[in-house]
């Protein structure tokens, strides 16, 4: 499986290539020391933060005060984060360089599933969709969702208010996404995203639940996000 970035500038360079470099070594089912195979630099992180245990699987937490609007994680497109069009893209990921070894296959994609997420880049500055009855601006809207993965992931719990937020990277999400800072957040506070976010699954998205029997951070998709 080939990965390639694009839309390079100098934060970018100094972010490892943590997709390519993802082995068959790599433990996928232990998501803090997963972490901990890159600095949080390489993994693009520009504030300091740690993963702690929850009572919902591993979660983020600010190792200092960080105001409101900065940049968190620089995501860059092939080298940390990763976009999904179709089940053949997660399956490909699940594949990539494990020959054939079955239980690194269903690891990846209990990780996939997992942390697999939506971004609408033209979202409101708090990262919801704007409501509209064009039908024209509804197709738009879904047609331009991303829908990927970080590696490592970010490890944001669900919480319907949230203290973080996606916005494009200068150039669009073909360069990446950026993981901003919602508002001021003091040293030892989770950080949270607000799954409602993501939107409606998709209909392969959905085919991919059904195929694999799993569920997907997607409201309608679980018992824990609600509809907006």
């Amino acid at each position: 499986m080939a990965f390639s970035s694009s839309g390079a500038d100098n934060e970018s360079d100094a972010i490892a290539y943590t997709i390519a470099t993802s082995n068959s070594n790599v433990d996928w089912d232990d998501r803090i020391a997963l972490q901990d195979l890159w600095s949080n630099e390489a993994k693009g992180w520009k504030v300091k933060v740690e993963w702690k245990q929850t009572p919902f699987g591993a979660g983020l937490f600010a190792a200092e005060d960080i105001p409101a609007e900065t940049i968190l994680r620089l995501g860059r497109s092939g080298r940390n984060l990763l976009q999904f069009r179709c089940i053949d893209d997660i399956e490909a990921f699940c594949k990539a360089d494990n020959d054939g070894d079955e239980d690194l296959y269903q690891s990846r994609l209990m990780y996939a599933k997992d942390y697999l997420y939506a971004f609408n880049p033209n979202a409101d500055p708090r990262g919801y969709d704007i409501p509209t009855e064009d039908e024209a601006e509804k197709l738009k809207t879904e047609q331009e969702r991303f829908f990927g993965v970080w590696v490592p992931g970010n490890g944001l719990n669900h919480n319907p208010e949230p203290n973080t937020v996606y916005r494009p990277a200068e150039g669009g999400t073909k360069v990446g996404i950026d993981l901003v800072a919602l508002r001021d957040i003091e040293d030892g506070e989770e950080l949270f995203d607000d799954y409602r976010r993501h939107g409606k699954a998709p209909q392969w998205l959905l085919g991919f639940s059904e195929k694999y029997k799993v569920s997907l951070n997607f409201a309608g998709c679980n018992d824990f996000v609600e509809d907006a």
